[in-house]
């Protein structure tokens, strides 16, 4: 199960990897809160080749975005914006946020996480898969070694939180919020690292819920895979099947009840410096994540919803 849920999104193929489960809906966003929105996932990315190396783009995921956001939230940061090419754009230049301290901290954090999912690749995988793991942890080991030489605490938090989470899943107990609950912790470190007092507390409620209904929503949607090759699942533990419609009632009820938590957490988020910013975060919240609970819970969806779902 961690082995997915640590891989990066948007630059590798989809199949690669779970990041990706907190995005926006086009939609429903302003011209200029989608340009903000694309200009700090680019900004992101450029960040990511600066600080930790070029390979480490391979860890680079709209939840990541999504988290570099709630960071400059919570400091107040106001961000820079310049027209630029890049190798992915390179006849047309793309507005993109500058570099910043939470960018940069971001992408190293990011690099941190995507190390450890490779890491946990080569032990799980087989054939194929594993060869690919070693392949990923290869390019990626350089920019580990970056990010942990700036983030060393970081880094071994991360990595016993992932141990903790490896025994409570060998540990084959039927029980969801358990390991959810692990996961949330990791991500509340992420979130709040470097901050203190009533800051912290604000970045570290955010983690923990976002990181739990990414865990939860990441299961949901391996299900069938999970199944099929008997692979650990904790709703197959739980269910012994895939589950049924009042079952999917339950599961939804509890991330209806999770998102309504994260929503009381972002209330004491202090009023937006940047306008955009604040309406992504709110389309994210209201739009985007509860697309995600319709998608993983198979319900039925208009295709434009889903073409719109970036």
């Amino acid at each position: 199960m961690i082995k997915r849920m640590l891989a990066g999104y948007g630059c590798v193929r989809k199949d690669d990897g779970m990041f990706g489960y907190i995005k926006t809906v086009q939609g429903e966003l302003r011209l200029r809160e989608y340009e903000y929105y694309r200009a700090s996932y680019c900004g992101l990315c450029r960040s990511m080749g600066q600080c930790t190396g070029q390979c480490s783009r391979l860890a680079l995921s709209y939840d990541f975005v999504f988290l570099a956001n709630v960071r400059m939230s919570l400091r107040g940061t106001v961000p820079v914006f310049r027209r630029r090419r890049c190798l992915a754009h390179p006849i047309k230049k793309r507005r993109m946020m500058e570099p910043n301290e939470e960018l940069n901290y971001t992408a190293q954090a990011a690099a941190l996480l995507a190390f450890e999912k490779c890491r946990d690749d080569m032990t799980d995988e087989r054939g194929w898969r594993k060869i690919r793991a070693r392949l990923r942890c290869f390019f990626l080991k350089k920019a580990y070694k970056r990010a942990k030489k700036h983030y060393p605490l970081l880094a071994e938090r991360l990595s016993d939180h992932l141990g903790r989470l490896r025994e409570k899943e060998s540990e084959q107990r039927p029980s969801v919020d358990e390991i959810a609950a692990l996961f949330g912790d990791l991500l509340a470190d992420i979130v709040a690292e470097g901050m203190t007092g009533e800051q912290e507390r604000v970045a570290r409620a955010i983690g923990w819920q976002t990181g739990r209904f990414i865990y939860i929503v990441d299961a949901l949607d391996d299900l069938p895979e999970d199944l099929k090759r008997k692979r650990f699942n904790p709703f197959l533990l739980l269910y012994g099947r895939l589950p049924e419609p009042a079952e999917k009632e339950g599961v939804r009820h509890a991330l209806t009840a999770c998102l309504a938590d994260l929503e009381t957490a972002f209330d004491l988020v202090p009023e937006q410096t940047v306008a955009e910013r604040g309406a992504v975060l709110e389309n994210i919240l209201y739009f985007g994540m509860p697309a995600t609970v319709r998608r993983v819970l198979r319900d039925e969806t208009d295709e434009r919803e889903e073409a719109d779902y970036i």
